[in-house]
């Protein structure tokens, strides 16, 4: 369970509150404002692929939504027999009548593409004939359309047409009045709803009319002329059969609403839903959002997350959240200086869980996956209470104790400085038994803290790990990135001294710290400094093997043009040599002629003869040597027959000679270690080496199309340098991936640990890689590595 109080704690309030203002209608944001998480994970799996759906729908253009108002009052007044709604309550439902008909159009043509929102359109009612029927009455502004029926049509007219008359007749009225001197004014007034000329008041005598008002002074009446009182009446009873042929037809289109009341409430919520993923989707579009694989292994992979607040206020400015917990890691310990981020990082991993868990596209970038947590709590703040008598501590402790006897293993803990607030040889001792006692109950807490005994315990503890936020020590300022592993320093002297407190006063601090408080200090100074230098010479080796990989690239293009220029010019010359043997034969043979007319001596023939024999034979050479560069390839020798162990073999796509070590299924199958690796192939995909091929360092090169269902789950790579391991762990990965293994293991012996740090900085960032971590049950044994693939 999350109490509404974590939620809060989380932002989870104002995060609700942004997508509510993004919703179509009021009721799209109300709904939105009660979002919670889901009670099962499969809900929200499945709100999550709805709202992918919708931002297909969004990032093509709109979602026909546009209409939907509130309309529940209005619906709750039809569904009373014998009411009438006003007109513009009758719009309000036609337009809500007219949203359901385009979302059901909408969908239905799109409905291979969108199979989730078509299949939430089943519970979108078919209301055209209403919202026509509606339209067809009553004009936008809600007057009723003279079409609404053939009565009120004739009424109109006949109102129109009286009103006429009644004009005409006040016009000769108004024109004799006014020569007699007894009007006010020159002109036709309105008054109570009825014709009226202003008289003067000391001339209401001199005229016969009914009195209809009078002017706050009494200096002017006015005045109905008596002449007009018959079309006047007659006008007002054409009025009255207005109104009473207006509210009949208002009774009759409140009835065809009230026929159709249940469908136009359940399509009216099934709208609402719509709205919500609308805001979903807009949502997520706003944050660049991702959706978050839910993991059911207690794993958390945040890429790239950056916390939805912050990205409101300063929008690309935030630094980007790299965070991995994968188990059996259970506690993270994060120190560092303050308003270093530490307490950020609590709240964009408890809020990026609540928003997954209520169906929200996560600030991240793809691949990112978060636990579906059943619960979490949160101890982020002050909540010290005068009212209830609290005090900070009391409190801290009170929720240290509901964590603690909170049985549900699926559950999130996050709690900033742990163990505050009390001294602090007592706070750390308590805080070390409560995550102690959170490990065991396997919950996944993260907790930030000061206390340097925490970080000597979460390096001794397993289940738990240190965590640190980064610190710039040149300008003594937070750079806010995160750094698994690693205990971070609080730098307080560093930052008094920068601000120009007293240095005789942080001298007396320093000797009462000690050097063993000053030790540990100044070691995780100079470890983070090492691990700046190493970074930075890591960022200059990735651009030197970026720049390799360029000239790798243009001098493989360059071999390959040089050598199809090579193929060209000795086509040319193949040509060329034809060319130059047939007129040397020709030449020949003419000079042959010549001499048999001078009758030469057959010795002088004989010998002529073999002097073009001779240049035949070295032009023929020359020719013969260009053509073998036009010849196509040799035929694919055939595989090897009788397998046996012991044979050395090369195998189809792969460099280098292995041996067979063992056969399987009669000699079709069989296992050839090459290069340190040993894979399993089919039979027909192994060759004889050639003989003269003496066995030398082997470089495995793998390609996707090699069959390797039976790689092993282990790479010897002892006794090997970093330049010839690297290839065979790139291949065996690959080899691994094709063959579905999850979990592998790289041997790489302990040494020195300088194969070990190449392999790591190599699985760092790996396409294949998910994660990876030391060998051994407790992740202690150094000369492994297990990889865990994706």
């Amino acid at each position: 369970m999350i109490s509404e109080q974590t939620l809060i704690t989380l932002e989870f309030d104002r995060v609700r509150k942004i997508a509510a203002n993004l919703a179509v209608s009021t009721l799209g944001g109300e709904r939105i404002s009660a979002l919670a998480p889901f009670a099962a994970a499969s809900e929200a799996e499945q709100c999550l692929m709805r709202t992918t759906e919708m931002i297909r729908v969004l990032t093509a253009g709109e979602f026909p939504l546009h209409g939907l108002t509130d309309c529940r009052a209005e619906l709750a007044e039809a569904s009373v027999a014998g009411a009438a709604l006003a007109p513009e309550s009758l719009l309000h439902i036609a337009a809500v009548a007219n949203a359901a008909h385009e979302v059901r159009s909408f969908l239905l043509k799109r409905k291979q593409n969108l199979p989730l929102l078509f299949e939430m359109s089943a519970a979108v009612a078919d209301l055209k004939d209403i919202a026509k029927r509606i339209d067809q009455a009553i004009e936008h502004d809600g007057t009723i359309r003279d079409e609404a029926s053939g009565e009120l049509k004739h009424i109109r007219q006949s109102i129109r047409g009286e009103t006429r008359s009644l004009e005409d007749k006040l016009q000769g009225i108004l024109h004799r009045w006014g020569e007699r001197g007894v009007l006010q004014d020159n002109v036709i007034s309105f008054r109570e709803g009825r014709f009226a000329l202003p008289v003067r008041g000391e001339s209401r005598a001199s005229v016969q009319g009914v009195i209809i008002d009078q002017s706050a002074s009494g200096a002017t009446v006015f005045m109905e002329p008596l002449e007009t009182l018959e079309i006047s009446n007659r006008l007002r009873q054409l009025e009255n059969e207005e109104r009473r042929e207006i509210h009949r037809i208002l009774l009759e289109l409140t009835a065809l609403v009230h026929e159709r009341i249940e469908d136009l409430v359940t399509t009216l919520y099934a709208l609402i839903e719509f709205d919500e993923y609308y805001a979903r989707g807009r949502l997520a579009l706003r944050w660049d959002g991702v959706n978050p694989e839910l993991s059911d292994r207690g794993r958390i992979r945040i890429l790239r997350g950056r916390h939805p607040l912050l990205l409101e206020r300063m929008k690309d400015k935030v630094v980007p959240l790299d965070f991995e917990m994968l188990p059996p890691l259970r506690a993270v310990v994060i120190s560092g200086p303050n308003a270093g981020g530490k307490t950020v990082v609590l709240k964009t991993v408890g809020l990026f869980c609540v928003m997954a868990a209520a169906g929200l596209f996560v600030p991240a970038a793809p691949g990112s996956e978060l636990p579906f947590f059943a619960g979490i709590h949160a101890d982020i703040g002050d909540s010290q209470s005068i009212e209830s008598d609290l005090s900070t501590f009391t409190a801290h402790v009170r929720h240290l104790q509901e964590m603690v006897s909170d049985e549900n293993p699926q559950r999130l803990i996050l709690i900033d400085e742990i163990g505050a607030s009390t001294d602090p040889a007592l706070g750390a001792a308590l805080a070390q038994a409560v995550l102690l006692e959170l490990v065991r109950k396997q919950a996944v807490t993260l907790v930030t803290t000061h206390h340097g005994t925490l970080k000597a315990f979460a390096h001794e503890t397993d289940g738990v790990e240190n965590g640190s936020m980064a610190f710039d020590e040149q300008s003594l300022k937070p750079t806010y990135n995160y750094r698994p592993g690693l205990p971070g320093s609080s730098y307080a002297f560093e930052i008094a001294e920068r601000v120009g407190f007293p240095k005789d006063i942080l001298q007396a601090a320093r000797e009462f710290a000690g050097t063993g408080m000053m030790g540990l200090e100044q070691l995780v100074s100079e470890l983070s400094r090492k691990i700046e230098e190493y970074e930075k010479l890591r960022r200059e080796s990735d651009l030197k093997l970026t720049e390799y990989a360029a000239l790798q690239k243009l001098y493989t293009q360059r071999t390959k043009e040089l050598t199809r220029m090579q193929a060209e010019v000795k086509a040319k010359a193949v040509a060329e040599a034809d060319v130059m043997i047939d007129k040397a034969s020709r030449d020949m043979e003419a000079a042959i002629r010549d001499i048999k007319k001078e009758k030469a001596s057959r010795d002088v023939v004989k010998q002529a003869r073999e002097t073009f024999s001779e240049i035949r034979e070295t032009v023929e050479k020359k020719r013969q040597e260009a053509v073998k560069v036009l010849e196509p390839p040799a035929p694919p020798r055939p595989p090897l027959e009788n397998p046996a162990i012991g044979n050395r073999v090369e195998i189809e796509s792969l460099e280098g000679i292995g041996t067979i070590v063992s056969l399987q299924k009669g000699g079709k199958r069989a296992e050839v270690e090459i290069g340190g690796a040993r894979l399993w192939v089919d039979a027909n995909r192994l060759f004889a080496a050639p003989e003269e091929t003496k066995s030398k360092r082997s470089r495995v090169e793998m390609k996707f199309t090699l069959d390797t269902q039976y790689v092993s789950d282990q790479l010897d790579l002892r006794g090997k340098y970093g330049d010839e391991a690297l290839p065979m762990v790139d291949s065996y990965l690959a080899a691994a991936a094709e063959s579905n293994l999850k979990l592998v293991t790289l041997i790489h012996g302990k040494g020195t640990g300088a194969l070990r740090i190449k392999v790591h900085e190599f699985l760092n960032g790996h396409p294949l890689v998910k994660s990876y971590h030391d060998g051994g049950r407790n992740s202690d044994d150094f000369g492994s590595t297990v990889v865990e693939l994706n």
